[in-house]
């Protein structure tokens, strides 16, 4: 490798260095913010008389809005459950992809740990999106528990951002399998030589 090539080699690395090293304290920024917005969140569902957000006192389904103070406490306390579950697969996908910066901030690029961080991402993604989807519905169906059978309601939805997470989550568990195949190549190269 000549001296221009290094050179090259050490800002390339020196720009990727830098960029996981901001991406990761966004992501812990992120992983805070949305901790405390999720116990905020789920506090409001269960007592909706302190609600800590104005505007988050009802649930849509459907083309039914209902209003937390109007539900018994164990349909409440359901609701925040599913929002809590929500809550803890998304950050655990965050917190991995945050990991993921950290490894990449010390150049680890294709040590089995940081492979796993990749496929552990996709897997978190890909989890928060399936759980995304079916909650709608049990959601719905919790919030219209106690009406009277012809009145409860399933609602069914998938909107773009389930989708795009579910294609981010495939894609990076790909990549992480790719990145593995391809580390596992260059020892097996490393070794013959």
């Amino acid at each position: 490798m000549t001296t221009q090539e290094q050179h090259q080699q050490t800002k390339r690395l020196k720009r990727i260095r830098g960029c996981a090293r901001a991406v990761k304290w966004v992501l812990t920024f992120v992983v805070v913010a949305q901790l405390v917005f999720g116990i905020a969140l789920c506090l409001s569902i269960l007592l909706p008389a302190y609600s800590l957000f104005n505007g988050v006192d009802s649930i849509s389904t459907g083309n039914i809005e209902r209003a937390f103070r109007d539900m018994p406490l164990v349909q409440r306390a359901l609701l925040a459950f599913l929002a809590a579950i929500s809550f803890i697969l998304l950050t655990s996908a965050l917190w991995t992809l945050r990991n993921l910066c950290a490894r990449f901030q010390k150049a680890d690029f294709f040590s089995p740990r940081t492979l796993k961080q990749v496929a552990f991402a996709g897997i978190w993604l890909i989890s928060y999106a399936i759980f995304d989807v079916a909650s709608d519905p049990v959601a719905a169906l919790i919030a219209t528990m106690d009406f009277p059978e012809a009145q409860r309601i399933v609602d069914v939805t998938v909107d773009g951002g389930e989708i795009s997470c579910m294609i981010l989550g495939a894609l990076m568990l790909l990549l992480g399998w790719i990145m593995r195949e391809a580390a596992l190549l260059a020892e097996e190269n490393r070794q013959i030589i």
